[in-house]
């Protein structure tokens, strides 16, 4: 069997199934030289300075949050790293391939020095495994991930195909995830920011580039639309119907549990009551009309409030 299909095999297990880690790494609880043997059974794990890694050119992430950081951090001060990091060795330092984020944590913890497997890598296979790695993380945006995509096939010369193979992915997937790497920077950092989704920039990039697309990209974060109302709205733009062109949209459907909680809402209190919501119904607001004084003093008495 060929290694692309081992690893595509392989990919659903994690990185640790990649890697040769099937089964939890005993930490070693003092420093060894390097040239100290690998644990019996398992593979090469040490005690690193940390001072002594350096990180990997081909990280695929370019930000890493500062407060989940420093969550972990805290985790390591009590815990330690129960996971080590797993990196090549490149003359006298260590180079990372995984584990950036508890390597920078354990920094921030205040510790001097951390678990790591080393491994003999080449360029191509620390890109691999990395890229691999955070592949795997839902939190990677799909700007990171698409420039990550097209990173490792410029510096190995790949193409879809193979590059698909190696990484474990379906072909469709990395066509859609190289076509974000064209879409307009102001649409990049809707994306990277999480206020469009991966459904959202499909659409976008379907579009064709310019003015339009970035003003449909800018409504469509701004009104939390969904990526059914988006892809109305690019249908709409690419007929040449850009005027106007939120309010000659379609009203996205409510959800009835709203529509209902209105109608409750608006019978207690006597009055017309609006709920809103952000797409995943976890924010929002509710509004509620008064015609007067009286009125207003009313609704106020059925929640209990006495202004003071």
């Amino acid at each position: 069997m060929s290694q692309p299909d081992v690893t595509r095999r392989k990919l659903g297990r994690g990185l640790s199934g990649i890697i040769g880690l099937d089964a939890p790494v005993e930490v070693p609880q003092r420093t060894p030289a390097v040239g100290d043997r690998p644990l019996a059974g398992g593979p090469e794990v040490r005690l690193l300075p940390l001072d002594a890694i350096v990180p990997n050119p081909f990280q695929p992430r370019r930000e890493i949050d500062a407060a989940s950081l420093q969550a972990l951090a805290d985790s390591l001060k009590q815990a330690g790293v129960l996971q080590p990091i797993v990196v090549r060795q490149i003359g006298d330092r260590f180079q990372l391939v995984a584990g950036e984020r508890r390597w920078r944590a354990a920094s921030l913890a205040g510790l001097t020095e951390i678990p790591a497997i080393v491994r003999a890598l080449s360029d191509a296979e620390s890109a691999q495994l990395a890229l691999i790695e955070n592949i795997q993380r839902e939190d990677l945006n799909p700007m990171d991930r698409a420039f990550a995509v097209r990173a490792f096939m410029d510096g190995f010369g790949l193409g879809q195909v193979e590059a698909a193979e190696r990484l474990g992915l379906e072909r469709p997937t990395i066509a859609n995830l190289l076509r974000l790497v064209d879409l307009e920077t102001d649409i990049q950092d809707l994306v990277r920011s999480g206020r469009l989704n991966m459904g959202h920039a499909k659409v976008l990039a379907g579009m064709g580039p310019g003015p339009s697309r970035v003003a449909l990209a800018k409504s469509a974060a701004s009104g939390e639309w969904s990526v059914r109302r988006i892809e109305a709205a690019a249908k709409q733009v690419t007929r040449g119907g850009v005027g106007g062109l939120e309010e000659n949209l379609p009203a996205a459907p409510r959800p009835a549990a709203i529509v209902d909680l209105e109608r409750q809402l608006g019978a207690f209190l006597g009055t017309k009551v609006q709920v809103r919501t952000d797409n995943a119904a976890k924010r929002g607001s509710v509004t509620f009309e008064f015609y007067g004084l009286d009125h207003f003093d009313g609704i106020m008495g059925k929640i209990g409030f006495n202004l003071k």
